[in-house]
């Protein structure tokens, strides 16, 4: 189909647009509109963590940022805010309320909790911030009491090492074996006792301080939901209504196979059209527009069908009957009795004696087209129709040369 073809479909049946169009705007806004109030509302919250010492390579071993953000949301922290809330049901699924993430260039830790109720956001993000912190704070001072510990049991075991070998060497102190062992236990202790130096001066312990408490703010993000305003409602759905009946009016035209244009009359054919008739008003059918007092495009185009058809029959030979036109078409309101009375009037009015047969025998309209004397009913019935002659049939028109 065609740009032509598509216009076509679409200007032929525009009714089908107009109403898909009124019927789309009118479900659109017949509904009662969605109040405001009615609008569930989402509240976002964020408790803001600062890092004490940005500094992280020591404290690392103890803890990661890493790991604080997973702390957040799975193991001990939020089983401990499930507890203060007294949330009884999975400690996972309160936890999916809350976002943690860790800025490493800032050393900011957020804790972004979303829900319907304000107060109860603001509730759970700051149960899960301050249950982060004390829980790092218990983890890291378990952790650093053990490696404490280990380090001073490590000490004592190297002091045990270096009396021993140093009692060794007093019974032989020439035993180069005895001396190179002294040597690297003494070594050893004093890497470790400069590592439990420091690590009772300073710790590493990663901690955090509170910038920010949570603070719910409104967050309602209607998206692509349908508007509010009546009017509003009732002209998208008109568009919609219109793309729907624009669709259909196009696969109805895709799916039309009726004759409706001379191009398709010609392809079907295999003929070139001689003659198109223009599309005649309601007021111009089963009229007769054949006359003296009229000439224009619709008129004008019977009078060139009448000259075709007298071309087509000049080639008989001379002493032949006279000539017939039949004009029929396959169903009813296709113009034949238009055409008919008009060609009949134009070859009267060129001058031929002219008869013109009504052969429709279901909906014959040519009686009316010539006025109320060729409707006038025939002086005998029908079965005297053999016994009559044909000058008998035949009905005056008002039109010379012209016979009904």
């Amino acid at each position: 189909m065609n740009s032509t073809s598509l216009l076509t479909a679409v200007r032929r049946r525009w009714w089908l647009i107009v109403v898909f169009t009124v019927l789309g705007a009118g479900a659109a806004a017949i509904p009662e509109p969605q109040r405001v109030e009615e609008i569930e509302r989402t509240f976002v919250a964020t408790h803001t963590l600062l890092l004490n010492d940005t500094d992280t390579q020591s404290a690392a071993t103890v803890v990661s940022p890493n790991q604080v953000v997973l702390f957040v949301t799975t193991g001990e922290v939020p089983l401990r805010a499930a507890e203060t809330l007294g949330y009884e049901g999975n400690p996972a699924t309160l936890a999916s309320q809350v976002t943690p993430i860790y800025d490493f260039s800032s050393g900011a830790l957020t804790i972004t909790g979303t829900g319907t109720d304000g107060e109860r956001v603001e509730l759970v993000t700051d149960t899960f911030a301050d249950g982060l912190v004390s829980y790092l704070a218990e983890r890291q001072d378990v952790i650093y009491q053990e490696r404490l510990s280990a380090s001073l049991q490590r000490l004592a075991d190297l002091e045990q090492q270096l009396d021993e070998t140093t009692r060794a060497l007093a019974r032989d102190p020439e035993d180069p074996v005895l001396l190179a062992q002294q040597s690297a236990v003494a070594r050893q202790y004093s890497v470790a006792f400069e590592q439990s130096e420091q690590l009772a001066i300073s710790p590493p312990v990663l901690g955090f301080t509170t910038l920010q408490r949570a603070q719910a703010v409104e967050t309602t993000d209607q998206g692509l939901g349908a508007p509010r305003s009546r009017p509003t409602r009732a002209i998208l759905g008109g568009l919609v209504g219109a793309a729907l009946g624009t669709g259909l009016a196009l696969l109805l035209g895709v799916l039309d196979r009726r004759i409706r244009t001379k191009e398709q009359a010609e392809e079907a054919l295999g003929m070139r059209a001689q003659v198109t008739i223009p599309k005649s008003k309601a007021k111009d059918r089963d009229q007769l527009l054949v006359r003296a007092d009229r000439h224009d495009a619709l008129s004008d185009s019977y009078r060139t069908v009448r000259t075709v058809v007298a071309f087509a029959h000049s080639a008989r030979p001379e002493g032949a009957p006279a000539p017939v036109t039949l004009v029929v078409s396959p169903t009813a309101g296709d113009g034949k009795t238009s055409l008919a009375a008009n060609l009949a009037a134009a070859s009267a009015a060129s001058g031929q004696r002219t008869v013109l047969i009504n052969a429709d025998f279901r909906r014959p309209r040519l009686a009316s087209v010539f006025g109320p004397d060729a409707e006038a009913p025939l002086p005998f019935m029908f079965e005297d129709i053999q016994k009559l002659n044909g000058p008998t049939l035949l009905n005056r028109t008002g039109i010379e040369r012209l016979r009904l």
